[in-house]
């Protein structure tokens, strides 16, 4: 193919008009007659060669005066008519423009470099884009909030508003998806040119090249901002090491820690703090470029609600140097054994929780029950029950479904009809009766049923004996951590929806045999018990769920709940309503991190944690460079890169549209001229 320079154009054309103002000089120069007087001198006759010699070169320096005078004047004129060289593109007719203009507010503009704040000369980029174009032309801002009137286009008064206005806040897009973005509020637009920019630091995690396409209607350039320093350290993840908080209970709260930086650290203070108080500090070491995980311990002196903080201190990125989680510590555990009248094996279930001041153990017979009060339950044991009736059965699968924990233990006389349909309600199946003596030769310690309490089983350990069984057929999903040396299982965990259900294989009696008199049996209903209810999440991150769940909430009445939060936040959150539960929907709500608490009529009914996203504390980015190169390898040519900051930028953003500025070279050559005809008339005096 052939390329032909792109030719010089005008700005103000008409004021070319002005050039009719070099005949001017040329008339003066023409008209402007001098009266010789003759004086007769003797003896020059001599000079007379030397004379006209002189004369002539007097006549010479004249003219180059006047051309030197002209160009100057005319260099004057061309300059005022705004020369430049047309781009590529063509010129475009004022008011003929779409501009979208993307800044990139996540948190990472935060950091610096020799030009100051990143956002802040995103901004000042911005408006000096905006700027280069007419107030006739359309314009986008948007940012990483992705409002619904960031949709809209806009005049140019307007556009520099909005630039100037933006901040950093919790969101990070995939810059694929601005592109898109933009791309859909241009596609509304009639103009002939649509232009889009992006203002970004072009973090890794967010500049997904590969998700990029060339798009011929819409050309997009990107401003790279470099940070001068991409070491960074944040708090990556916060997890209790038990699933219950309980009182007088020691916590071991886990942390870890990312240094996304290239030099080692040592003694970095870490702090916890718990409803205004700090309960726990500790000092940690860490390599360049690695986690590390460290343990704050405290005892619960109080039940309720509680707000924790998590905090070190790092800089110049502060936005993950705090975590925020919230939890309830329970006061009691609500355990409700249901009895189906073998009183031997009741008396050992009541024995491990009657005595316990955490649990509130209660006892119904199963032919009397309270469907009812199995709401309040946390943890439902059915034990020898000869059938399930039908009625407690579908009561029991709504206790499941909402979040409560049900263990069941099988008699030796069981109806096998009864207890199949009902554990078909559990996806399980129930087989025949078999007497044959085995033993349990299999503990999964790595279930996390057994996890946190046992580290290692000795080879020799003394196992319970099975007497009597029954064919347990756990669920697909079950997790089976006690085994017997057929292989079968005999006692399985079976997740379902927010609950969960317990199956054992042998009745408790001492015709099922041994499990009641072995240490296993106490601990597996202590875990049982300790897992029954989930506590609910320690946070949330902000923008990464659509919909929060409330876990054991449940919001009655007509009154809309109200979600409060730090520097006086209280908005009213959509409540959705499934058969899972109570959730709130907070529609990307531009909310801070912190604690808030969900009121219902004045009672605080849950505490939530909202924290940022951790993505954001990698701030390793591309350079320009390296992502010219990604672009050039995936042969995406309709994506500049820019590499001009400052003043720079600005005139490089006004010359992609309009072509290279050319003035300033005229008042350059106009004042070469003007320094020019100052040295010819010296010379001719």
């Amino acid at each position: 193919s052939t390329t032909f320079a792109a030719p010089m154009a005008f700005l103000f054309p008409s004021f070319l008009w002005a050039l009719t103002a070099l005949a001017i000089p040329v008339i003066i120069h023409l008209f402007q007659l001098r009266r010789f007087k003759r004086i007769d001198f003797p003896n020059v006759r001599f000079l007379q060669e030397v004379t006209q010699q002189t004369r002539s070169r007097k006549k010479v320096r004249h003219w180059l005066v006047l051309l030197a005078r002209m160009l100057a004047l005319a260099c004057l004129v061309l300059a005022f008519a705004q020369p430049y060289k047309k781009s590529t593109s063509g010129a475009v007719k004022a008011g003929q423009r779409a501009v979208s203009l993307y800044l990139d507010d996540s948190w990472s503009m935060d950091g610096q470099n020799s030009g100051g704040r990143l956002l802040d000369q995103a901004r000042t980029g911005a408006q000096d884009a905006v700027m280069a174009y007419s107030p006739t032309d359309r314009f986008q801002v948007i940012t990483n909030r992705f409002e619904g009137r960031q949709q809209m286009l806009m005049g140019r008064d307007e556009a520099l508003a909005a630039a100037g206005q933006v901040e950093v806040g919790p969101y990070a897009r995939p810059l694929s998806q601005v592109m898109e973005r933009q791309h859909e509020a241009l596609s509304r637009s009639d103009a002939p040119a649509k232009l889009a920019f992006l203002f970004t630091d072009l973090q890794r995690v967010t500049t997904d090249v590969d998700q990029w396409t060339n798009d011929s209607t819409v050309k997009t350039v990107i401003v790279p901002l470099e940070a001068a320093n991409a070491d960074n350290l944040a708090i990556d993840s916060v997890w209790f090491e038990n699933p219950v908080r309980r009182l007088g209970q020691t916590e071991a709260l886990h942390v870890r820690v990312q240094n996304y930086g290239k030099q080692e650290l040592r003694n970095v203070p870490l702090k916890l703090t718990i409803d205004g108080r700090q309960r726990a500090m500790a000092t940690f070491g860490i390599g360049a470029d690695t986690k590390v995980d460290t343990v704050l311990s405290f005892t619960n002196d109080a039940t309720g609600f509680h707000r924790g903080l998590v905090s070190i201190d790092d800089r110049p990125i502060t936005f993950d140097n705090d975590f925020h989680i919230a939890y309830r510590t329970a006061e009691k555990l609500h355990v409700l054994l249901v009895s189906g009248g073998n009183a031997a094996s009741d008396k050992d279930i009541a024995a491990v929780f009657a005595g316990d001041s955490v649990h509130a153990f209660s006892t119904q017979p199963y032919r009397q029950i309270d469907l009812a009060s199995l709401a309040q339950q946390d943890l439902v044991v059915l034990n020898a029950l000869p059938d399930i009736p039908s009625g407690l059965a579908s009561a029991l699968e709504e206790f499941v479904a909402g979040g409560g924990s049900l263990a069941l233990f099988p008699t030796a006389d069981a109806d096998p009809a009864s207890y199949r349909t009902t554990l078909a309600r559990f996806g399980a199946g129930f087989g025949a009766k078999d007497t044959t003596t085995v033993k349990v030769e299999r503990i999964d310690l790595r279930s996390p049923f057994f996890r946190d309490v046992f580290s290692s089983m000795p080879a020799n350990v003394d196992l319970p004996l099975v007497r009597t069984r029954f064919a347990i057929t756990p669920a697909p999903s079950a997790d089976v951590f006690l085994r017997l040396q057929t292989g079968a299982a005999f006692l399985s965990s079976t997740p379902l929806e927010k609950g969960r259900v317990y199956l054992c294989a042998a009745p408790l009696d001492a015709s099922g045999g041994t499990f009641n008199r072995h240490a296993l049996f106490v601990t597996s209903m202590l875990r049982m018990a300790e897992l029954a209810r989930p506590m609910g999440r320690l946070y949330h991150i902000i923008g990464d769920e659509a919909a929060i769940p409330l876990e054991g909430v449940d919001l009655q009445g007509e009154a809309a709940p109200h979600l409060k939060g730090p520097g006086g936040i209280d908005i009213i959150p959509e409540v959705r309503r499934t058969v899972g539960g109570v959730s709130l929907v907070l529609h990307d709500e531009d909310l801070s991190p912190g604690p808030y608490a969900v009121t219902a009529n004045d009672d605080t009914v849950a505490i939530l944690a909202l924290d940022l996203s951790r993505n954001e504390g990698d701030l390793n980015a591309f350079t320009p460079d390296q992502l010219k190169e990604q672009l050039a390898q995936r042969g995406i040519t309709t994506i500049t890169v820019l590499e001009q900051t400052g003043k720079e930028l600005a005139a490089s953003l006004k010359d992609l549209d309009q072509g290279t500025k050319l003035w300033k070279w005229f008042i350059l050559a106009a004042l070469l001229f003007l320094i020019l005809e100052i040295f010819l008339i010296r010379t001719i005096r």
